[in-house]
């Protein structure tokens, strides 16, 4: 197992530095170190020199290591084989020239990543065999010869772990291969993190990538529904502050789960949701928690990636739509007085006992109140009546302008009112959707005198609403665009 490494000063001080750098060893702040094979201790003390909060090396030379000792009295070193291996996690292991000593080499890598630390690097210095198979290769060298993997057995070796060939290392005087750097890792899960605003494409993105690709998606707005009704399980604390007031707004439900600091406990939910393996998460989360929430994935096993993108929102703001429609309301009264007056629809529903005892409901969708009539237009009359009695025929509506009675049918087939109203009802006669009427061709210049509508039951007359046209002037607020605008303000206020 004895490495051959040069140590500055000694056969060379430049290829030893050489090699540091082709090792492209992680940062070794605050982290614990482990050598296997590690000669006179050369990479021990640069790990202590970069920050390491613990180096320890192993080597079978007892002179080696008693040198290393000399070299590096802040750092441990054990005259031992990496049969065994000292006791705990390390960050960082490095094997380097030397895993084609292994009588199992697959062995010795597990061996080596049971004892990596969750985030730890496995740094590997190799030959690898030129094969197009996955194979070991028996290669002769100037003292022995010994088995090389070719890259397909370390693919199938390293399948379970995430892994890179870095790029070459230092050649030495009479090897057969080329050496190269392998860094390797445990695999950890990835999670998706979709955290834009709402309208942003989080949804739509996960429909169409997400779905192709097969990676289960956590849809934040269900996760918040189903807490809402206690679906699915969670701590007291997020259960409490999400069934409180809940609204499917969920940018602001968002909003008042992250404020109260529970970020941590929303993302265990959100594991829980994911299965434990690979996800992407559709979830709003206010731009400042954000890393937060980044490290509650980290702790939890998870390596978080955060997918940003620039894309116009489709919808505003809680916030930025209240201001905005207060702001509109107010500007409907400042409307100047210059305007020219308009004509506009005014419907006067009448009060009827008789109408309201035999009509379980009936409607005007148009005109409507303050519809606007320009010069030369005409109007339509339309809407629905369901009678109480489920089975009474010949119903009929009119319209009287000027002295002159027009009769209509209810021959129009309204399937939407019927299945509203009447969806309680065990049994609805067919005849009954069509209870919707709509007449056309009505002119503007008949109805200064007024028009009456109505329905005939039985061959008597129910008058039910008066339509006529009122002048207003749109610079002089009416009592509709006062009452918009007070409620725009009170909106705006509870903001």
């Amino acid at each position: 197992m004895t490495q051959y490494q040069s140590f500055p000063g000694v056969n060379g001080a430049s290829e030893s530095f050489a090699k540091l750098k082709a090792l492209r060893l992680p940062s070794f702040q605050g982290k614990r170190f482990l050598d296997v094979g590690c000669n006179e201790g050369f990479f021990c003390g640069y790990a202590r020199f970069d920050g390491a909060s613990e180096a320890i090396g192993i080597d079978k030379s007892r002179v080696a290591v008693s040198r290393a000792q000399v070299r590096f009295p802040d750092c441990r070193f054990f005259a031992q084989s990496w049969q065994q291996l000292p006791d705990g996690r390390f960050d960082v292991i490095l094997l380097a020239s030397a895993l084609h000593y292994a009588e199992d080499q697959a062995a010795l890598i597990h061996r080596l990543m049971e004892s990596l630390s969750d985030n730890g690097t496995l740094v590997l210095e190799m030959g690898i065999a030129p094969s197009g198979k996955s194979e070991w290769v028996s290669v002769k060298r100037s003292i022995d010869e010994r088995l090389f993997p070719s890259r397909g057995k370390l693919a199938e070796i390293l399948a379970e772990y995430a892994w890179k060939i870095v790029g070459y290392s230092v050649q030495q005087a009479g090897d057969p291969l080329s050496r190269y750097v392998v860094h390797v890792r445990r695999q950890r899960p990835f999670v998706f993190l979709l955290l834009e605003s709402p309208g942003s494409g989080k949804t739509t993105l996960c429909r169409t990538l997400f779905a192709k690709a097969k990676v289960p998606v956590v849809s934040g707005d269900l996760t918040y529904r189903k807490l809402s009704d206690r679906q699915i399980p969670a701590s007291e604390a997020l259960a409490s502050i999400i069934c409180e007031d809940f609204s499917p707004q969920y940018d602001r439900v968002a909003d008042k789960v992250f404020a109260q600091g529970l970020a941590g406990d929303l993302v265990e939910v959100w594991c829980r949701q994911g299965g434990g393996g690979e996800f992407a998460l559709d979830s709003y989360v206010p731009e400042k928690y954000q890393q937060e929430v980044k490290a509650a994935f980290d702790e939890r096993g998870y390596v978080p990636v955060v997918l940003n993108w620039e894309m116009e929102k489709s919808m505003s703001g809680p916030g930025d739509a209240a201001k905005k429609a207060s702001r509109y309301a107010e500007s409907l009264l400042d409307l100047t007085a210059s305007q020219a007056t308009v004509a506009a629809f005014q419907v006067k529903r009448v009060s009827s006992p008789a109408l309201a005892q035999f009509f379980s409901g009936w409607h005007l969708d148009q005109p409507v109140n303050g519809q606007v009539l320009t010069e030369h237009e005409g109007f339509t009359v339309s809407g629905w009546a369901l009678p109480s009695d489920l089975n009474v025929e010949g119903v009929r509506c009119y319209v009287r302008l000027k002295g002159v009675t027009q009769v209509f049918k209810l021959e129009k087939r309204r399937e939407d009112v019927v299945k509203l109203r009447l969806k309680d009802q065990p049994a609805v006669p067919e005849t009954l959707a069509y209870c919707g009427f709509q007449f056309a061709g009505l002119r503007k210049d008949e109805l200064p005198a007024g028009m009456e509508f109505g329905f005939i039951v039985n061959g008597e007359e129910m008058p039910a609403a008066r339509l006529g046209i009122s002048q207003c002037t749109p610079g002089k607020p009416s009592l509709s665009r006062k009452f918009l605008a007070g409620v725009g303000a009170r909106l705006w206020r509870r903001r």
